[in-house]
């Protein structure tokens, strides 16, 4: 019995080196990772002086491919620091399947003198420019280059945002949907996986795939869960924001069978199936009466809008009960802009 327990283990460990001598490198624009190894490298977009930031974990054991992408927005930057953090704290013995961040989607929008969301070449945002465009603008073929790279390779994507420099945001997470039932509801689990408190449902983006728009919803019309996940805002980099982004990661890896997790499971979990912008009718001054996280009933001052010279010319009003998830910082506000929005159970 134990000659017999011996010849069992024997073959049983070379039956896992074969299965882990047979996984085949990843290839990720350009480049090479083999099984077991980490590799962090600058992409280049194809036909640009552009780069992207990138580390690759391959797992030795099978799984799924994960993509992790901050930095879309230029002024957005808890994500960005803490993908470097986790960067230094991937267990590839234990990994299963493989892991992407993308540190910085969008580099030239990062490093333009100011802070701005858009890129400076083309004064475009990103996340509306997908699936992009091989030979369209800068941010066009950035979109196509995350597009073909980075969307094509994965199983599952989020990208990671914040508040703007001119925003305040409270922290939450868009699980999408595209009318498929099971995609839907895998990408809906997956955002409960986060931990984060506030999950809004999210269907008002196009279903077209050659009309995708935005980052994780060209993930979602190939058949793929992807999230928005927001946490921080005006612009900081909070040290409060980054320890809630690695929270959140770990957990959406973890929740996918990536790498085992201890985190204790997340409870009072709330689900928005409406967001509403609270507009305003008047170009002045913006005066707010609420804050961030807020509950609002029907019919609450929200805030004021005056004019020049201090004088009140338009109430801003909650339309429905809601939570204020996004409320405009800065005081300048031109006629239509949405200055809050309110997540509606």
């Amino acid at each position: 019995m134990r000659l017999l327990s011996s010849y069992l283990i024997i073959a049983m460990c070379f039956v896992t080196s074969l299965a882990n001598a047979a996984r085949q490198p990843f290839e990720l624009a350009g480049n090479s990772v083999p099984a077991g190894e980490q590799r962090s490298f600058l992409a280049s977009v194809t036909n640009t002086e552009m780069v992207v930031p990138m580390t690759v974990f391959h797992g030795k054991k099978d799984g799924p491919v994960l993509t992790l992408s901050a930095g879309t927005h230029g002024d957005e930057f808890p994500a960005i620091t803490a993908l470097q953090r986790l960067r230094h704290e991937i267990d590839l013995a234990a990994l299963k399947g493989t892991l992407i961040l993308v540190h910085a989607a969008n580099l030239p929008a990062l490093h333009q003198y100011g802070l701005s969301a858009l890129h400076p070449g083309d004064k475009k945002n990103l996340n509306r420019e997908f699936p992009g465009s091989e030979n369209g603008t800068a941010t066009e073929q950035l979109a196509y280059f995350l597009t073909q790279e980075i969307v094509a390779r994965s199983d599952y994507l989020a990208d990671l945002h914040s508040g703007s420099a001119y925003q305040q945001l409270w922290p939450h997470i868009y699980a999408p949907f595209v009318g498929d039932e099971k995609l839907d509801a895998r990408t809906l689990e997956w955002a409960k996986a986060s931990g984060m408190q506030h999950i809004v449902l999210y269907g008002d983006r196009p279903r077209d795939p050659e009309n995708s728009i935005s980052y994780p919803n060209t993930a979602m019309t190939r058949g793929k869960p992807g999230l928005t996940l927001e946490i921080g805002d005006l612009g900081n980099n909070q040290e409060e924001d980054i320890l809630a982004y690695l929270d959140a990661l770990r957990r959406l890896i973890a929740g996918i069978d990536m790498l085992p997790s201890e985190l204790p499971v997340s409870e009072g979990q709330v689900i928005y199936k409406q967001l509403i912008d609270v507009e305003t009718p008047s170009m002045g001054f913006f005066e707010p009466h609420c804050e961030i996280g807020e509950l609002v009933e029907a019919g609450a001052l929200l805030g004021t809008v005056r004019d020049y010279f201090g004088e009140p010319i338009a109430d801003l009003r909650a339309p429905k009960r809601g939570v204020v998830l996004m409320l405009r910082h800065t005081p300048p506000v031109n006629q239509g802009m949405g200055l809050i929005t309110l997540g509606i159970e």
